[in-house]
């Protein structure tokens, strides 16, 4: 029997992790373990200013980004965005969820 499949039908809720969607051995789960970055953001602080410019991305995010495209052998910034829309290791690596739109 010819089975099918509806692959328009979209679930309305996830009932999931993103971390439980990435394989123990993927390389940005292994690199998440042994990555700290609580230090970047009070060692960058001076660097922002609080009333002046464009909002600004998350010093840890932007690092964690731009590690998943060097893990991923992708070199330019373009495409790294465009893999982390449809990658969900880069966008659970750099701290973004499902829903919420990265940066541009």
């Amino acid at each position: 029997m010819l089975g099918t499949k509806d692959r328009w039908q979209e679930d309305l809720f996830v009932a999931a992790t993103l971390s439980s969607l990435i394989p123990e051995d993927h390389i940005l789960k292994q690199v998440d373990k042994v990555l700290d970055l609580s230090w970047l953001a009070k060692e960058v602080s001076e660097l922002y200013s609080d009333n002046q410019g464009r909002p600004s991305i998350s010093p840890e995010a932007t690092l964690r980004l731009m590690l998943a495209g060097f893990f991923q052998g992708i070199v330019h910034d373009r495409k790294l965005m465009r893999e982390a829309q449809v990658n969900i290791a880069i966008r659970w690596f750099a701290g973004y969820r499902l829903h919420e739109k990265l940066p541009v």
